[in-house]
């Protein structure tokens, strides 16, 4: 049977060169050039462990060196298709939407009611990104096994924040790198003030998520609970298995 993602995929790619590409502002630079591997790199490498799971990247519709004013892109962290990562985008935010739950069922995984917003798409280049707060009912999510949901949850209030770019040295085998840290809080107060978790992401500019880490509050401090390393740059291509297609759609 076809997977139901490679039917979408071609559709996508058929209609690319009827989509309209998207520009920032002057003075302003496209946040997909952070969060996703280039062009024509990502059609042919990956992103591979150096203590954890390798990133593949799609990005639908693909327009080579443009991006889209809409879509979505895909973070596949295995060569056989999943477990995965569904992020969307548009003219105003990079959003996530689903992630898996069950890393050995394609089936089961974590979907946002409404896409959560990440960062903005346009940045000031060089700048910082604008906080973005969100309140308990945009961090609704729903846990879903055999592509159905069974519980309803949410993250309470979330912040998410965007450094300014800097050049990092040493990365895996990528030398230096140009990098925006991510810092996504979730289980925070209605102040913002205090929150049970932060996640970081160090995206690299041409080069996607190489670094994630995860900390936990304790006694007012932030406390690492797991870091995956995603820095060696290797050849190789993988195609994102998902087989309910309200994972992505």
């Amino acid at each position: 049977m076809i997977n139901r993602l490679v039917l979408a995929l071609f559709v996508f790619f058929a209609a690319s060169a009827f989509a309209a590409n998207f520009s920032c502002p002057a003075g302003q630079e496209d946040m997909l050039a952070y969060w996703i591997m280039a062009y024509p790199a990502r059609q042919t490498s990956f992103m591979g462990p150096g203590n954890a799971n390798p990133i593949y990247t799609i990005i639908a519709p693909d327009l080579g060196q443009l991006f889209a004013s809409s879509g979505y892109f895909v973070w596949t962290k295995s060569r056989s298709g999943y477990p995965w990562d569904v992020k969307t985008f548009d003219k105003r935010f990079v959003y996530d939407r689903t992630t898996e739950l069950n890393w050995n069922d394609p089936t089961s995984f974590k979907r946002f009611t409404a896409d959560l917003p990440m960062s903005h798409r346009c940045v000031p280049i060089g700048q910082p990104g604008a906080t973005i707060r969100i309140q308990p009912g945009g961090t609704q999510y729903s846990s879903y096994a055999s592509c159905e949901s069974y519980k309803t949850q949410n993250l309470n209030y979330a912040m998410n924040t965007l450094s300014a770019p800097k050049k990092v040295r040493n990365v895996g085998n990528m030398g230096t790198v140009v990098t925006r840290y991510f810092r996504y809080h979730y289980g925070c107060n209605s102040s913002y003030t205090n929150c049970t978790d932060k996640e970081v992401f160090s995206l690299g500019y041409g080069v996607g998520l190489y670094d994630w880490r995860h900390y936990r509050s304790q006694n007012g401090q932030w406390n690492m609970v797991q870091q995956s390393q995603i820095n060696q740059y290797d050849a190789g291509t993988a195609v994102p298995y998902l087989p309910c297609a309200n994972s992505y759609e």
